[in-house]
């Protein structure tokens, strides 16, 4: 019972964490739309579904294993590292698919290890996020938990497909503006995924 009570008061410490730091949805002066306002709420909507999927499922749970505790674990280290990059972007910061007119080349702290410590950070909370419910989905809605699977499987492919385009985007847009800068930087940092470099512009 206390490691139930434990792993619920967890889980939403944590999601207020990544609400806070990774869904800051408001524009910001000197920011215009990367993409359409459209695909941009698509993106905000299939956001906080997955959001709310997993703690709701987390307050709802009875019985907790292994398994949880990992995905949980992926969800801390991945709202760890949106934390950290929020916070060193600073006033640098935009919402996905929005960017700034007088962008800012950082390179500092956890930008040293990932060119993309936000959407790294935001990948790994999905996945755990995801083994999660996967995990309990059956027990919670055994009836019809097929199609809540199927429902934030599409909001999940959604989410990351945006979030690699607007990646690749960003990529592109600072380099427009830092040059060689930027390519140096490139080189020297990986896309994604930290000390993993491999073929990737």
């Amino acid at each position: 019972m206390y490691e139930i009570t434990a792993f619920k008061i967890i889980s939403g410490l944590f999601t207020i964490f990544f609400i806070f730091f990774g869904m800051d949805i408001r524009k910001k002066t000197g920011a215009r739309d990367f993409v359409s306002p459209v695909w941009q709420f698509i993106m905000k909507f299939s956001s906080f579904l997955l959001i709310g999927a997993f703690i709701w499922t987390a307050f709802q749970i009875q019985q907790i294993s292994a398994i949880d505790w990992l995905s949980l674990l992926l969800t801390i280290c991945g709202t760890t590292i949106v934390t950290m990059a929020r916070t060193t972007l600073g006033k640098a910061h935009t919402f996905t698919g929005q960017c700034l007119e007088k962008p800012e080349l950082v390179t500092q702290g956890v930008y040293r290890f990932t060119r993309n410590p936000l959407y790294f950070g935001v990948f790994l909370c999905e996945i755990g996020a995801s083994l999660f419910v996967l995990h309990q989905a059956p027990n919670l809605y055994p009836h019809d938990y097929q199609y809540v699977l199927t429902g934030l499987a599409v909001a999940l492919l959604y989410a990351v497909i945006f979030n690699v385009k607007m990646a690749i985007r960003e990529a592109n847009y600072l380099e427009s503006h830092f040059g060689e800068a930027y390519r140096q930087y490139r080189s020297s940092v990986p896309f994604l995924i930290p000390f993993f470099k491999l073929g990737e512009k």
